[in-house]
């Protein structure tokens, strides 16, 4: 077996499809499709259940998806070892929610780049829930995260506490001065818009509409329409509020706040690359 094998390998089945898996890796999908066989040719076994629409594991996939990703990682992790003998350099993807990304990371992110150049730096982001998936996934090597964490599974540390906001139309002050409360959020899986929802289901505030978006812009501004409220961190709300189009109120008690993770993967080598990344995040003016 081959190394670049179980990338593909790994990529079908994460994707559940030759045709998406040969899009990330770019290849052409006869590649993806006979190294597949040749690898099923060399273990003697089928991998992959061939649908109409896509591919599924079979017993022995599932099997094999679990050493190859540990395969795939601990070679990772023999080039970082020679590549650490001296300045940080090679890849280091980080996972982050989309406000922490716009508000907290940007300064950060240039500081590193600006001091080692050699590092290929790759930001993804994504609600909590996508990011940790990557993280168990090997798709990124740390996430910025908030909400719940399975500390078994995974290294938690502090790297900052928000407070948190309820973001309204101007004129808005008590949402009983709303009709048909609808709530604008990002996709599931984001810690902010669960925290939302407990708020208003602990304050009784039902029935409620809930509409989905991809940026913070997005939400801000169909905000500012009156199209309904959302929960943010009051560093995005302040940044993001140059014409002050729309209102923002603080919540007591324990839903006015969070805190946003730094998540890395347990009993694993940490690169160099990582380490001086996650020293800069702790050690922050």
């Amino acid at each position: 077996m081959e190394i670049r094998d179980l990338k593909i390998f790994i990529s079908v089945a994460q994707n559940s499809s030759i045709s998406k898996a040969a899009e990330e890796l770019h290849y052409v999908q006869s590649n993806v499709t006979a190294r597949i066989k040749l690898l099923e040719e060399q273990l003697k076994a089928e991998l992959f259940y061939r649908k109409s629409k896509g591919v599924e594991l079979t017993a022995s996939g599932y099997l094999l998806l679990d050493y190859a990703q540990r395969i795939v990682q601990l070679s990772k992790e023999a080039e970082n070892v020679i590549a650490d003998q001296e300045e940080p350099r090679g890849k280091l993807s980080i996972g982050s929610m989309e406000t922490t990304a716009a508000v907290r990371l940007p300064s950060l992110l240039a500081t590193y780049h600006r001091a080692y150049p050699h590092v290929e730096l790759n930001l993804v982001t994504g609600p909590s829930a996508d990011s940790i998936q990557r993280l168990l996934n090997f798709k990124v090597d740390g996430v910025f995260v908030a909400g719940s964490i399975n500390r078994d599974l995974f290294i938690v540390e502090k790297a900052f506490e928000e407070e948190l906001v309820l973001v309204t139309p101007l004129g808005i002050e008590d949402l009983r001065q709303v009709k048909n409360l609808t709530i604008l959020v990002f996709r599931a899986g984001c810690s902010y818009r669960a925290q939302l929802v407990r708020w208003l289901q602990e304050s009784g505030k039902l029935p409620y509409r809930i509409l989905e978006f991809g940026s913070i812009e997005g939400i801000l501004g169909c905000v500012a329409a009156g199209m309904g409220i959302s929960f943010l961190p009051r560093s995005v709300v302040e940044t993001k509020q140059p014409q002050k189009n729309y209102s923002w109120h603080s919540i007591s008690g324990e839903f006015g706040s969070m805190t946003t993770w730094f998540v890395r993967r347990h009993n694993e080598k940490i690169s160099k690359a990582m380490l001086v990344f996650r020293d800069l995040v702790m050690n922050r003016p």
